[in-house]
């Protein structure tokens, strides 16, 4: 099992900025932003929440769509700003946060942020633990929330920061959901960005659809046509549904492989590699192979013996954290 808190800091070495980059190389790409670059961080896992207390200097991170479909992961973020310069949210829609303001974003959809001198904490989260009781979070995704609706929010993601280490396992449950319910109290005080009824709309849209995946995803004849029909839509509007996340067919690709891929780093999973292909709607050992090593690197039985043997480390830590979410 990896480990449940570490430590960075950029001015450990002289190479700190490829060392911090190496450190998310699996959830975003990092790029500095300016001359002065420094990071220091402090972070720890408190049951199916990762906390991070961060102080950025002159660094950008980034995920495109490619990005997106490359890594499949499937959590909410957290942003609180504490003090400082950050800029952060939807990709092409970023703004200037204030200190106090909390921002979240789906993992699922391009974001970008921009840590000209900041102090904030980040927390991430499982998202079933948050759409349990704010089931309509990803309309916010890339939002700032007001300190005046996130208050008790954000005085509960600093709790974390400074006692979610030390706490008994068995409260981890009761933290997330209370996070979630005040995550939920304060997206009830704002409007979603744009206009509110075709945000609702494409939204309740996109989850049939993606609800319609989920069900079908063993099912090696599912496609675009399988998903608008089950799902009740065109063609069409399912396209631009799926267009931001690199269309329906990628989309239904990365999800069998991060399937997969969970499954393998189940230490209690006997099946076989080939009954496992088929299982998670494969339509052949090779496409399988092909599709799995594009995004992990490794077919996967080398993928399942490396990720049971190894501790990880570094960039491969955060890998194995933000994985233990879905």
């Amino acid at each position: 099992m990896p480990p449940h808190a570490f430590t960075f800091s950029s001015t450990d070495t002289p190479d700190g900025f490829e060392r911090y980059r190496d450190l998310y190389k699996s959830g975003s790409d990092v790029a500095a932003a300016g001359a002065g670059f420094s990071a220091s961080m402090k972070a720890h896992q408190v049951g199916r929440m990762l906390v991070f207390d961060r102080h950025l200097r002159a660094v950008e991170h980034s995920r495109d769509p490619a990005r997106v479909r490359r890594d499949g992961f499937d959590h909410f973020t957290l942003q609180l700003l504490q003090r400082g310069r950050f800029h952060g949210g939807a990709l092409g829609d970023e703004r200037r946060m204030r200190p106090g303001e909390v921002v979240l974003f789906d993992m699922t959809r391009p974001q970008r942020t921009r840590a000209d001198d900041a102090r904030f904490v980040t927390i991430s989260i499982a998202r079933d633990l948050v759409e349990r009781t704010a089931p309509n979070a990803r309309r916010h995704h890339g939002q700032p929330l007001p300190a005046a609706v996130s208050g008790p929010l954000g005085d509960l993601m600093v709790s974390l920061v400074r006692r979610g280490a030390t706490l008994p396992p068995t409260a981890s449950d009761s933290l997330a959901r209370a996070l979630a319910e005040l995550l939920a109290g304060a997206l009830a005080g704002v409007e979603p960005v744009g206009d509110a009824s075709a945000v609702v709309l494409a939204t309740q849209r996109l989850d049939r659809a993606q609800a319609c995946i989920e069900q079908r995803l063993s099912d090696p004849r599912l496609d675009a046509e399988a998903v608008a029909a089950a799902a009740g839509l065109s063609r069409s509007v399912l396209y631009r549904l799926f267009e931001p996340l690199g269309g329906v067919s990628q989309f239904i690709l990365a999800r069998r492989v991060a399937a997969l891929a969970a499954a393998l780093r189940n230490p209690d999973e006997t099946r076989s590699i080939t009954t496992l292909t088929y299982d998670h709607g494969f339509s052949s050992e090779s496409h399988c192979s092909r599709a799995f090593r594009a995004v992990h690197g490794q077919p996967p039985g080398r993928f399942r013996e490396s990720v049971r043997a190894a501790r990880p480390e570094g960039g491969d830590l955060m890998l194995a954290w933000f994985r233990s979410l879905t």
